[in-house]
Formats: structure tokens, C-alpha cells, sequence
């Protein structure tokens, strides 16, 4: 898989999740992730690892606003009225139907087995060998960040 194919991937899958299942668009995004500073708001995560023909992992880094603005959107519900389960269930959720869509634009002919998200830990960590794509993408309320790594087939 060449580098700017699993950019080309990656950035329209979360393209189309957003916009069909958060009724939310993505106004820019960058290969570079957004620098963080002193007094960054908190960011929650999601992890999760994929098998197949190809094997890796993807992580999401979200800030609790946004997660709190896209729950909102995806459970049709008010901002104040989603529980903090409910917003780990739904950024877990986002995570999987990024990865699912993701390679099935790269690997449309493949099975994956992808495992259930793990929420709040840090990205699952990608070894010195695996490749690695990591994006930013804006929403409007703010911006948050997907790193997707390959790793070598045996």
C-alpha cells in the first residue's frame, strides 16, 4: 500500500462516517497532527487493532468537547443530556466505523477481524517497523487526530 493511498483512504472514510452518521462535515485536515500546548484541553482516546490480510491498529485522540458535540450529533440528542458512558461508547463507535470503512477502501476483497475499542488509554503504540499514517481533521468545534499503523506481514 503506497502512502498517499492510505491517505486518500483514510481521509474519505472519515469523510463519510462524519457525514452519515454524526451529520457533521470535515471543514480541513493535515498531515500533520494540531500542536498541543500548556493548558490543552483533555483528550479522550480510542484504540483498537485489526487482523487480516493486512494488520495493525488505529487510534483516535478526540478532545472532550468535540466528543461531547459529535454524541450529540450521532444520538440525536442535546449535548447536556449525553451521559460520559454514552460519549466512550459513541467515540469507541467512531473509531471502529473509521477503521471498517477505511479497509474496506484499501482491502475491498479482505476479512478483518477488528477488536472492540479501548477507550480513555493512551494510542496503541506502533513498533519502529510498522508504518504509520497519522491526520488531523477539523469539524468546526474543533479538531481531532487518527493514526493508523501497519504492521509487517509474515
Amino acid at each position: 500500500m503506497a502512502p498517499n493511498d492510505i491517505h486518500s483512504a483514510l481521509s474519505a472514510a472519515v469523510e463519510e462516517v462524519l457525514e452519515t452518521m454524526f451529520f457533521s462535515s470535515v471543514l480541513a485536515s493535515s498531515n500533520t497532527p494540531e500542536p498541543t500546548g500548556e493548558g490543552a484541553e483533555p483528550v479522550f482516546r480510542a484504540s483498537l487493532a485489526f487482523q487480516g490480510d493486512a494488520c495493525g491498529n488505529l487510534g483516535l485522540a478526540i478532545p472532550i468537547h468535540l466528543a461531547q458535540v459529535v454524541s450529540s450529533g450521532f444520538l440525536g440528542m442535546e449535548e447536556q443530556e449525553v451521559s460520559d458512558s454514552e460519549v466512550g461508547e459513541v467515540v469507541g463507535e467512531m473509531a471502529n466505523m473509521i477503521c471498517g470503512s477505511v479497509l474496506s477502501r484499501l482491502e475491498s476483497e479482505s476479512t478483518f477481524h477488528i477488536s472492540h475499542p479501548e477507550l480513555g488509554l493512551p494510542e496503541l503504540p506502533v513498533r519502529k517497523n510498522d508504518f504509520e499514517v497519522v491526520r488531523w481533521f477539523y469539524v468546526g468545534d474543533g479538531g481531532f487526530t487518527i493514526s493508523l499503523g501497519f504492521s509487517p506481514r509474515k
